[in-house]
Parts: C-alpha cells; structure tokens; sequence
C-alpha cells in the first residue's frame, strides 16, 4: 500500500505543475509538539525549540486539491475539499491526510482549515503510532486534537 501511494503521487506530481503553497509553522502531523514537547519549554528550551524545528513543513500544492507536505520529522499527502470559498478563492475546507516517517505510515489527520489572505489556520485530530522502519509495529494507537498554523501567498487553487 506505501508504495502504491508513492506511485500515485509520483504520477500526480510529473503530470501537472506543482507551486509552493505555504510553510506550516505548526504542523498537522500528529499533534506531539503542542502536547508534549510545549509544556515542557521551560526546563528544556533548547529540545523544545530543536522540536519546534522539526515539525515545521514545507508545503507544496498538487492538482485536484492535494497537497505534499515535507518537514523534516515526516511527510505528508493531504487533500482539501471546499466547503465555502471567498472572493480571493479560498476559504474553509475540510482536510484529510496521510503521514509518513520515510515513506512508512504512522498517522492520519482530519479536520478543518481556514484561509485568509497569507494565514491558513486548521484544527482537527491526528490518529498515530510510534511505528518506525526499525519497529514496523501499529498496534498502539493515538488520538491528539492538533492545531495548524501556516503562512503562505493567498493563490487560490487551479490559479
């Protein structure tokens, strides 16, 4: 099934332009950060802020609404459906994804997203597991509410 998924969005990525999106300074990958790595910022600033680092992710659209995302802690396939847009072409979406640790799945995402002018802000909840190359293993699970914070130019998808 991973290799599947790499295929698809190999094919999808070389068939049509790809354009950056935004950098998300909070991540929708699995909701670590805020919730265990944060509360700790006092005793361990400089983890924190290493931590920080990690989760921050480059995104990049994809065409019919997908999205490539690639931090350094993981990766990510999302898509985002319109639920109501603005004049500029953006507005709320509800959001899905994939995520990877080197191509291996270790977690999901659902939720919403807001976007307007270069702010995207998004909440929802992350389904993950500590699954690595190392231990394959996915029999614990789970769920964090997470938050999202991005910044990215304001173009509308398609444009």
């Amino acid at each position: 099934m991973p290799l599947m998924l790499s295929v698809v969005a190999a094919s999808v990525t070389l068939a049509a332009p790809v354009r950056f999106d935004r950098v998300d300074l909070l991540s929708e990958d699995a909701g670590t950060f805020l919730h265990y790595d944060m509360p700790l910022a006092g005793a361990y600033t400089p983890e924190v802020a290493l931590s920080f680092l990690q989760q921050v992710k480059v995104v990049a659209a994809l065409p019919a609404g997908l999205y490539a995302g690639v931090s350094y802690a993981s990766q990510s396939l999302s898509y985002e459906g319109m639920l109501w847009r603005s004049q500029e072409g953006r507005g709320l979406v509800w959001t899905t994804s994939l995520h990877t640790r080197l191509l291996l799945p270790y977690g999901a995402h659902a939720g919403l997203a807001w976007r307007v002018g270069p702010l995207r802000v998004g909440g929802g909840a992350s389904l993950s597991t500590a699954a690595t190359w190392a231990r394959p293993d996915w029999k614990q699970w789970r769920v964090l509410p997470v938050l999202a914070v991005g910044i990215g130019a304001n173009v509308a998808p398609g444009m």
